[in-house]
């Protein structure tokens, strides 16, 4: 994702990274604005213009190659925005003319409010990526589930992938089996696929945000991930 973000030469590419880049950092960012101290209006103007300068330039591209974490990268010149004195003069205020990409600020601040307070924000922001990173690796998978005409079935096993996913307890799984008329062995053997999808899923999430990914630096980041989990929870 980092290398197709930056490249000049395939637009099309470039523009899907990017959107893709603004869909799982935007909240993350935009929290991090809110411990700072910024109202909501200001953090999602901040998320806006940092956004939008990732949009018109090739700042990914022109990142130091030796760049390992995307979100490391990120938060680094997100925060360098924020101290900026000069930002609050240069940036497009609410309603102008620069491109704006869709938020959802009443989620947002939700979202926000719900999350416990006095947490450090560089800490706080690792928790929102680890909640997006999961979050989009069950997106890919119930996108497969659904493209093959299983998406019933998906949404039934999906509770068996965590309570950290936001799907509350699994239920009792003799009983799901009968309902979904399936045997104790086929309803494992379902239940066990569906858990190989979601880690290779997690595992492509993962490498979509490393500069040069291979199994040892993505072994790495999910180390890092299950520690960024277990300290909020």
């Amino acid at each position: 994702m980092i290398a197709a973000a930056g490249t000049g030469g395939d637009r099309t590419a470039a523009r899907t990274a990017l959107d893709e880049v603004c869909r799982l950092y935007w909240y993350p960012l935009y929290a991090f604005a809110r411990r700072r101290g910024l109202g909501p209006e200001d953090a999602e103007d901040a998320t806006q213009a940092f956004f939008a300068g990732l949009l018109g330039t090739n700042l990914l591209g022109e990142a130091d190659p030796a760049l390992g974490r995307l979100r490391s990268f990120l938060l680094k010149a997100f925060a360098r925005d924020l101290a900026d004195a000069r930002r609050s003069a240069t940036r497009e205020k609410r309603g102008g003319t620069a491109e704006r990409i869709p938020l959802d600020l009443e989620a947002a601040e939700i979202r926000y409010q719900a999350e416990p307070v006095g947490v450090e924000p560089v800490h706080q922001f690792e928790a929102a990526w680890a909640a997006e990173l999961l979050a989009s690796a069950v997106r890919r998978v119930e996108d497969d589930y659904s493209a093959s005409g299983r998406g019933a079935l998906f949404t039934a096993l999906r509770p068996f992938l965590g309570s950290t996913l936001g799907s509350g307890g699994p239920p009792d799984p003799a009983r799901l089996a009968t309902e979904l008329g399936l045997s104790d062995v086929a309803f494992r053997q379902a239940l066990s696929r569906l858990r190989d999808r979601f880690r290779t899923a997690l595992r492509a999430q993962i490498a979509d945000t490393l500069r040069s990914p291979d199994e040892a630096t993505i072994d790495e980041e999910l180390r890092g991930l299950r520690a960024v989990l277990a300290a909020a929870h």
